[in-house]
């Protein structure tokens, strides 16, 4: 079965920093994965909304930008030479804001890849506003890689997914599944689950509330979420984790060893914030992280 988003592009948010060109190959990889073109995009918050490209002027473009953005082409045409000779990799710098640049881009990509931190353009930055702003606004959706000097594994495997056991956990599943096939490994799904009233109000007589029983009905909740998912994905492995705990908390334990953390954000309007629990894990993920969004048909 073909990826979900075979053939729309993979955008990588460049800044010239070293993350972000860590993220310019990342996304090279997802687009050979998705048989998909790859464009390189540089936002300056200044200026017009004049756009420089290779066959452009390019005098007043910083040389660092330059320099980095020719680096990641260079790169590219060396480890994908069949994308590179199809003239599969572009690249633009736009003198816009980079959250304004990097919506316009998700609204007709398959994939935004952005790095763990940047030297203040457009590559995540994790401990600021862009990333956040970035994952809340995008059409599509947006994988951000962690800092990886918080966390060494030696062979990471298994795509681990959030399962929340709503309306929408369809468009975050197809993602996750067409992910776990194309990088041949399994997949986890997780549910965490927590009842904060019960266990207020019995944390004194803990013996009156049958755990166990709530347990099971947790489990019958990410059962029924899964169904039919293992069929039309065969050759992925399906490992069911249900845990009585906040879910970030849950999900980042899980992820530990993870080759990719998938998340959904629900979007009721186009400027929605995140959620505690997307918010959270974008912030301590221990893996590359995506976030889909829920019910734009973003998974499809």
């Amino acid at each position: 079965m073909s990826h979900p988003q075979t053939g729309r592009r993979v955008v990588a948010a460049v800044d010239g920093s070293e993350p972000s060109l860590h993220a310019a190959r990342v996304a090279a990889e997802e687009a050979r994965r998705r048989g998909a073109p790859l464009h390189l995009v540089t936002a300056l918050p200044w200026g017009s909304r004049d756009v420089v490209t290779p066959r452009a002027p390019a005098s007043d473009l910083p040389a660092v930008l330059l320099r980095a953005a020719e680096d990641v082409l260079r790169e590219l045409a060396t480890t994908l030479a069949p994308v590179a000779a199809a003239e599969g990799v572009t690249w633009a710098v736009v003198e816009r804001p980079a959250v304004d640049v990097l919506r316009e881009e998700s609204a007709r990509a398959g994939l935004l890849v952005l790095g763990s931190r940047g030297a203040g353009g457009v590559a995540g930055l994790l401990v600021g506003h862009t990333a956040n702003a970035v994952v809340a606004a995008a059409e599509c959706p947006v994988v951000v890689l962690p800092d990886e000097s918080t966390v060494t594994v030696t062979r990471r495997r298994s795509v681990v997914v959030g399962v929340e056991g709503r309306p929408g956990d369809e468009d975050v599943l197809r993602f996750a599944f067409a992910e776990a096939a194309a990088r041949r490994t399994d997949l986890v799904a997780v549910h965490t689950w927590q009842d904060v009233t019960l266990e207020a109000a019995y944390s004194s007589v803990t013996p009156l509330v049958d755990w166990s029983s709530v347990h099971a009905d947790e489990q019958r909740v990410l059962a029924e979420a899964l169904a039919g998912w293992p069929d039309k994905h065969p050759d992925v492995e399906v490992r069911e984790l249900v845990v009585r705990e906040k879910p970030a908390r849950g999900l980042l334990a899980a992820a530990t060893t993870a080759e990719l953390l998938v998340v959904g954000h629900r979007r009721r309007n186009r400027l929605a914030a995140l959620g505690s629990t997307t918010h959270g894990v974008l912030h301590r993920a221990p893996c590359p992280l995506a976030v889909v969004p829920v019910g734009t048909g973003a998974g499809r």
